[in-house]
C-alpha cells in the first residue's frame, strides 16, 4: 500500500476524535495507543506517571494523555481502574509522524537537511554546527564552551558528544552581568525546544547594533545555552522513536529502546529513588549520577551565586539576579517551584507575577508545576531550591515532534518575545515582572543632527499580566523615567518624562516628554527608559538616538496629505532605514537618513499604509518625497448592543452579557455555560458593500478560550459568495485580546462576508469563543462616495 494511501485511510478513521465510551478491560486495541485517562486527585495522577509515559495533563478537566505501548502497559492502567478513551487525533498524527520521519530518513546523513521530516528542526551535529558557526561569525559576541561529556562519550568516546555551551555577552564590557540560562532537549524527543533557543541566539546575534534592547542586554547580561542537554538520547529521537531518557546502558536493558535516566528527574534537589529502570521517568541510580546532568550543574554552580538560605521557606531576595529557563514540549504552559509540593514557595508572589508576566508574551498558561503534576529531582525545583535562580519551565506548542508550520507561524514568534522578556528582566526578575512595562516606545525623530531635541513617548502599563489563572495585583503609575547612555539600575540621575493627561494616578498611562541630545558624541546613543508604580520600577526598555554630521547622511524631505480632500495629516510616521519622522501641522516632515537603497514606510490612523520601495539615498543631498495617503472609512461595525438583524448564527451562538468588551454584549458561541463537544458551528456577518475598495482592515475583540490543540476558532473570510477562506485561528486565549487583519479583495470585488467559525472535539470543554465590537474600515474610491454622502448629510453643500 502507498503511503499517501495509509495516510489517508488513517485520517478518516480516526476522523480525529476521541471515543465517546471509555475502554473496557476485554477490549483489544492496536499499540502503541494514545489515550486520554481522567483522575479525580493527584494521587492517582502520580500513579499514572509512575506506571506509563504521561504526555500532558489537564488539570483543569482532569484527565491526562498517556501513550501505551504495550499490552503490559494497558493491563497496568486499567488495574487502576480510572476511565480510558482512546485518543485517535493524537494517535494519527503519530501515525504520519512516524511514517514523514520514514519517507525522509534518507536524508538523515545530509548535513543541514534538519531531522527526517521534519526539515526545521536542526540534527544535533547541525545544532553544534551552528553554534560554531556563531562564534566565528561573532568573536566578540559568542563563545562555545566544552563542560563535559555525554553518557555515552564517557563510555566510548567516539560514539557520544561533547556537552557544549554557548555563551553570548559583549566581550568588550567587563563587570559581573546578570546571567540568563536557558536549557532545552533534556527530554529528547522534544523536537521543538533546541530550535527555539538556537533561534534566539541566532536572532540575539544578528540583532545587535540594530536593534536597542538585544544591544545593551549583550552589553551588560550574559545569556547561556545548554542547546542539546540530551544529545545521545536526542539522536535516538531524530529517527523518530519516542525517546525520552539519557542512553545509560547500566539501566534496563543494554538493548533496549526504554534503557537510560529521565535527566529531569536526577537533578539534586528533592530527588527520589524509583524502582522502574525501564519507566520514562527513572531518575537514575543516585541525584546526579548522569554525567550529562554533573556537567550542567557544575557549571551553573561556577556562574551563580548561591542566594537560597539553609531552610525551605527561606525566601530569595528581591534584588536578586539571575534566571533559569528549561525549555520543554508539550501543552503551552509556563511552569515556576514547585514542583515536589503542592505547598507555595517563599517566592510565589514573585514567581507568579514573573510566569504571569511571561506568560503575556507567549499566551500560555501560568501555574506552579506541581499544579501539573508533583514531580522529584526536577530542573527548576534545584536550581531555585538550591541556588535561588528565578526559575521557570516553558512546555511549547501542542506536540513532541511539532509541526514546522505551526513552529514556525506561533511557536517561534510568541516565544521569542517571552524569552527577550526574561533577558531584559534578568537583573531583577524577582522585582521587575512587579513593576510597569513600557509599551509602543518611540523617539522622534530618532536620527538628528547635534544638540537637537527628541520627542519620547509612549506607555506605562502595570496590568501587562496574563489573566489566566487569576488576576495579579497591580498599582498606579507614578513615574516614568529616561536615561541617556546610562542602563537605570547604573545610573545616578534621569530625566523625568510627563504623562500625556497631565497625572499619573492610574495603572495605564501615556507618556510624551521632549529631552536633549545636547553633550551627545557622534554615532549611537542608547536612550533607556523605564517605569515605576512606586512600590517597584519596571523592566528596562531602550531605543537608539542616532547623532550624526549632515553631510555624512541624506535630507529626505516633503509632505503627507489625504488623497481625498488634499488635506494636510499631521502626527503621520515616516520610517525608513532606522529613521523614524512626524509630519508636523501642515503635513510636512523633515528627517535625516543614513545613505543607502531603502523603503519608506508612511501610515497615520485611519488611513492605509503606504510603502515607497527602493529610494535611492545619498549623503550630502536632499530627497523630496510628496506622499498621498488614502483614508480608511468605515464601512461596517456592529457592538452588539443592537441586536443580530441579518446575521447568520447557528445555534447556540447568541449575544450575550455574560462576558464583553463595550459596552453590554458579545457573541458567544454558548451563552451561559461552556460549548459542547463535536460541533462545527458558524456565526456569519450580513454581506457587506465592498465595490471599489482599494484595501480592507478587519478588526474585532476575541475572547476564545478553547481546549488547546484540539478546539478552535477559526476566523474566515468570503467575497461575492466565493470559497471561504480561513486568515487565522484561535485557542486557548483566556483573555479579551484585539485582532486586526489587513485584507486584500480580489479585483473587481463587491461583498465580503465574515465568518466565525467553531470546531470543538469529542471531550473537553471551556467556556468557548466571545467575540465583540467588529468593525471593517476600507480604502479606495469607496470613500470617496461616503465622504459625498457625509457632507450631504450635515447640510454642507451650501
Amino acid at each position: 500500500m502507498k503511503p499517501f494511501f495509509l495516510l489517508s485511510l488513517l485520517w478518516c478513521q480516526f476522523s480525529w476524535a476521541i471515543d465517546t465510551q471509555p475502554l473496557n478491560k476485554n477490549q483489544s486495541i492496536d499499540y502503541p495507543s494514545i489515550a486520554r485517562i481522567h483522575f479525580q486527585h493527584q494521587k492517582q495522577l502520580q500513579s499514572l506517571d509512575a506506571l506509563s509515559d504521561v504526555w500532558a495533563v489537564n488539570q483543569q478537566q482532569q484527565f491526562a494523555i498517556v501513550y501505551i505501548q504495550d499490552p503490559s502497559t494497558l493491563q497496568k492502567l486499567h488495574d487502576l481502574d480510572l476511565p480510558m478513551y482512546l485518543d485517535h487525533k493524537l494517535m494519527a498524527q503519530h501515525a504520519l509522524d512516524q511514517q514523514n520521519i520514514k519517507a525522509n530518513s534518507h536524508l538523515s546523513n545530509k548535513m543541514g537537511t534538519g531531522i527526517p521530516g521534519f526539515a526545521c528542526y536542526s540534527t544535533v551535529e547541525e545544532t553544534f554546527q551552528r553554534m560554531d558557526q556563531m562564534e566565528l561569525n561573532h568573536p566578540n559576541l559568542a563563545e562555545v564552551l566544552d563542560i563535559g561529556d555525554s553518557w555515552e562519550k564517557t563510555v566510548n568516546g567516539l560514539a557520544g558528544h561533547d556537552i557544549r555551551i554557548l555563551k553570548l555577552t559583549n566581550q568588550s564590557t567587563i563587570g559581573d552581568k546578570p546571567i540568563l540560562f536557558l536549557a532545552s532537549a533534556i527530554h529528547a524527543r522534544e523536537y521543538a525546544t533546541a530550535e527555539l533557543n538556537t533561534r534566539f541566539a541566532e536572532y540575539l546575534l544578528s540583532q545587535y547594533g540594530l536593534n536597542a534592547d538585544v544591544t545593551w542586554i549583550l552589553d551588560h547580561h550574559e545569556i547561556h545555552f545548554s542547546l542539546q542537554t540530551n544529545p545521545d538520547g536526542r539522536k535516538q529521537a531524530e529517527t523518530g522513536l519516542l525517546w525520552r531518557k539519557n542512553t545509560n546502558q547500566d539501566y534496563c536493558s543494554p538493548s533496549s529502546n526504554d534503557r537510560g535516566a529521565d535527566l529531569n528527574r536526577n537533578y539534586q534537589f528533592e530527588w527520589a529513588t524509583g524502582n522502574d529502570q525501564c519507566g520514562p521517568t527513572y531518575g537514575g541510580s543516585s541525584a546526579e549520577s548522569e554525567p550529562e546532568l554533573m556537567a550542567q550543574m557544575a557549571y551553573i554552580r561556577e556562574i551563580f551565586d548561591d542566594h537560597r538560605g539553609p531552610g525551605i521557606n527561606d525566601p530569595v531576595a528581591d534584588d536578586t539576579s539571575g534566571v533559569f529557563v528549561d525549555i520543554h514540549s508539550y501543552s503551552q504552559l509556563v511552569l515556576y517551584p514547585w514542583g515536589f509540593t503542592g505547598s507555595l514557595s517563599p517566592n510565589d508572589n514573585q514567581f507568579q507575577a514573573l510566569s504571569k508576566r511571561t506568560a503575556w508574551f507567549n499566551d500560555y498558561l501560568p501555574e506552579s508545576a506541581s499544579d501539573l503534576y508533583p514531580v522529584n529531582g526536577a530542573s527548576i525545583d534545584t536550581t531555585y531550591g538550591e541556588l535561588g535562580i528565578a526559575s521557570l519551565v516553558f512546555e511549547l506548542g501542542t506536540s513532541f515532534f511539532q509541526d514546522c508550520n505551526s513552529f514556525e507561524s506561533t511557536v517561534l514568534p510568541d516565544n521569542l518575545d517571552a524569552l527577550m522578556y526574561l533577558a531584559r528582566v534578568a537583573q531583577a526578575p524577582y522585582k521587575q515582572p512587579l513593576g510597569p512595562d513600557i509599551e509602543n516606545l518611540l523617539l522622534i525623530p530618532n536620527v538628528v543632527l547635534a544638540d537637537s531635541n527628541i520627542q519620547v513617548s509612549g506607555t506605562a502599563n502595570d496590568d501587562r499580566y496574563s489573566q489566566a489563572n487569576g488576576p495579579q495585583s497591580t498599582e498606579s503609575i507614578q513615574s516614568v523615567t529616561a536615561y541617556i547612555n546610562q542602563l537605570p539600575t547604573q545610573a545616578t540621575s534621569g530625566t523625568a518624562l510627563a504623562a500625556t493627561d497631565g497625572n499619573y494616578d492610574e495603572v495605564q498611562e501615556d507618556f510624551n516628554s521632549t529631552i536633549s541630545t545636547t553633550g551627545l558624541t557622534t554615532g549611537k546613543n542608547l536612550v533607556y527608559v523605564h517605569a515605576s508604580d512606586g512600590l517597584r520600577a519596571g523592566a528596562t526598555f531602550a531605543k537608539f538616538v542616532d547623532v550624526v554630521l549632515e553631510n555624512e547622511v541624506a535630507h529626505l524631505t516633503g509632505t503627507v496629505t489625504d488623497a481625498l480632500t488634499g488635506n494636510a495629516i499631521p502626527g503621520g510616521l515616516l520610517q525608513i532605514n532606522q529613521s523614524n519622522a512626524l509630519t508636523v501641522s501642515d503635513g510636512s516632515y523633515s528627517q535625516w537618513v543614513q545613505p543607502g537603497q531603502a523603503d519608506l514606510v508612511v501610515s497615520a490612523a485611519n488611513y492605509s499604509s503606504q510603502t515607497l520601495s527602493n529610494l535611492n539615498l545619498v549623503a550630502g543631498t536632499q530627497l523630496v518625497q510628496d506622499i498621498q495617503l488614502h483614508p480608511f472609512c468605515d464601512i461596517f461595525s456592529d457592538d452588539m448592543e443592537s441586536g443580530s438583524p441579518n446575521w447568520n448564527n447557528q445555534n447556540p451562538w447568541a449575544i450575550s452579557n455574560e462576558l464583553s468588551v463595550s459596552p453590554n454584549n458579545a457573541w458567544s458561541d454558548s451563552p451561559g455555560g461552556n460549548y459542547s463537544d463535536n460541533l462545527n458551528l458558524s456565526l456569519t456577518t450580513p454581506a457587506i458593500s465592498i465595490t471599489d475598495a482599494q484595501s480592507l482592515e478587519v478588526s474585532y475583540m476575541s475572547h476564545c478560550d478553547t481546549e488547546a490543540g484540539y478546539d478552535y476558532g477559526h476566523f474566515e473570510v468570503q467575497f461575492d459568495g466565493g470559497s471561504w477562506q480561513e486568515i487565522s485561528t484561535c485557542n486557548n486565549q483566556d483573555q479579551w485580546q484585539q485582532e486586526i487583519e489587513p485584507l486584500n479583495p480580489p479585483n473587481g470585488s463587491n461583498e465580503l462576508k465574515l465568518r466565525f467559525r467553531l470546531t470543538t472535539d469529542s471531550s473537553v470543554t471551556r467556556d468557548g469563543w466571545h467575540i465583540d465590537d467588529i468593525k471593517v474600515k476600507a480604502s479606495g474610491s469607496l470613500c470617496t462616495a461616503l465622504l459625498v454622502d457625509t457632507i450631504f448629510v450635515h447640510g454642507f453643500d451650501n
